[in-house]
């Protein structure tokens, strides 16, 4: 079955049946995991991820149109949320003790949103295999230093092992969308280390790349007490956030963090 897609859900469908199956096997999927798919479409990969024969397998679609081709398609094997992504909540989906894998095509659209959700559900979540805009995958894996280096590499690197595995052209999919795609594994960590203050880390990353051109004293002033930002002399202020290491960022919340 053919449904136009829509714009408006960030629809680009994956057409090439031996890219799908590349991408689920890149999921280690055994017959004990809950597995959640983030916008299966026509199912081109949700057909595979059944082969795996997962333990729990949840599709969650916000097109009312695929979620009843889906439910028709492949029956019980798979259970159909209806609903967005970023309304979901992961972990009522979740049936066992352990934690629960993700797959998925996520639209282009949303990309940002859908991975920092998926952060807050650490460490719940072992790992995901995900289809993003090329561009963003890259600055995903980026390394200090350069100008890719921002709040999505700093925040996914600290929460995750990530392996960029291969790229995907935009003529696989339909309709071929204006950019490439690129698939990424992310190995989530059991715990963050060397870190006091996950919330605050976090807080600190968001802050200073929002005012990524000025310098570090500058963007700090803007969120902590004068006092507590001069204290900070392990670290010379006057350089850029792009410019510092997870290692960095770590030592610098655990710093202001002894002052809160």
């Amino acid at each position: 079955m053919q449904h136009v897609p829509l714009k408006k859900f960030g629809q680009n469908f994956l057409t090439q049946p031996a890219i799908a199956q590349k991408i689920v096997n890149a999921l280690d999927i055994s017959n004990t995991d809950t597995i959640i798919e983030i916008g299966p479409g026509a199912g081109v990969l949700t057909q595979y991820i059944i082969e795996k024969k997962p333990a729990h397998f949840t599709a969650i679609e916000v097109d009312p149109r695929w979620a009843d081709h889906l439910q028709t398609t492949f029956g019980s094997p798979v259970q159909i949320l209806r609903d967005d992504v970023l309304h979901a909540d992961l972990q009522k989906l979740h049936s066992g003790s352990g934690s629960f894998k993700v797959i998925g095509n996520i639209p282009y659209n949303i990309t940002s949103p859908i991975l920092f959700k998926l952060l807050d559900y650490f460490p719940a979540i072992s790992q995901s295999v995900l289809m993003m805009q090329k561009e963003v995958a890259q600055r995903i894996v980026s390394q200090p230093g350069g100008k890719d280096w921002g709040i999505l590499s700093v925040l996914m690197q600290t929460f995750a092992d990530i392996t960029f595995l291969f790229d995907v052209g935009r003529m696989n999919f339909k309709p071929a969308p204006k950019v490439d795609s690129a698939v990424l594994r992310f190995e989530y960590l059991e715990r963050v280390e060397g870190l006091d203050n996950l919330s605050l880390y976090t807080k600190i990353v968001r802050s200073v790349f929002n005012y990524r051109r000025k310098m570090l004293r500058n963007s700090l002033i803007r969120i902590f007490d004068q006092k507590i930002v001069s204290s900070i002399d392990f670290i010379d202020l006057s350089r850029r956030p792009e410019q510092l290491s997870i290692a960095e960022f770590k030592q610098l919340s655990n710093k202001i963090n002894l002052f809160l």
